[in-house]
């Protein structure tokens, strides 16, 4: 019974993180201006370097798909979108650490892990904790909350378990 338990706060975890993944992608994506009236080639190069921003804040490695684009200009954007939106911030942080304490497995494949060590340490604060569950579901839902209603109603089903 234990043992189920733990799988099935494990799976819940994994869900709201994959929620929370998502609600960081389609922000950056509302921030970059996905979407709206743009020159033709535009738009797709304006998505790659949405959802490179969304990677890098993942914690994901970077897509060979995004090779093309300046990387360094993405990070640095991307870490200054999240300097000046508090909500998406501690997000990111919250998230990254639940991750890592549910998946502790080193994920170092093209240096994924160094990213996301140094987002922590420059958003994180002195303290490791992992959020409470309770808590980190909360900011995941404030959080969507903050995106279109249409893409609300898609990512809460992002955050449902399937016990």
């Amino acid at each position: 019974m234990f043992g189920r338990n733990k799988r099935s706060g494990l799976v819940r975890i994994d869900n709201l993180a994959r929620a929370a993944q998502a609600t960081i992608g389609m922000a950056l994506m509302r921030h970059y201006g996905v979407g709206r009236a743009a020159p033709s080639g535009a738009e797709d190069s304006t998505a790659k370097k949405a959802a490179a921003a969304a990677n890098f804040l993942n914690g994901h490695p970077p897509h060979p798909m995004h090779a093309a684009l300046d990387l360094p200009q993405v990070q640095a954007e991307a870490r200054a979108w999240i300097r000046n939106n508090l909500e998406m911030r501690e997000l990111v942080v919250q998230t990254l650490r639940v991750t890592a304490a549910a998946h502790p497995a080193p994920r170092n494949r093209d240096g994924a892990s160094g990213e996301t060590l140094s987002i922590l340490s420059e958003f994180g604060g002195d303290s490791n904790d992992v959020p409470d569950p309770r808590a980190y579901e909360a900011l995941v839902r404030r959080a969507i909350a903050t995106l279109p209603h249409e893409t609300q109603i898609q990512l809460m089903r992002l955050t449902k378990s399937d016990d």
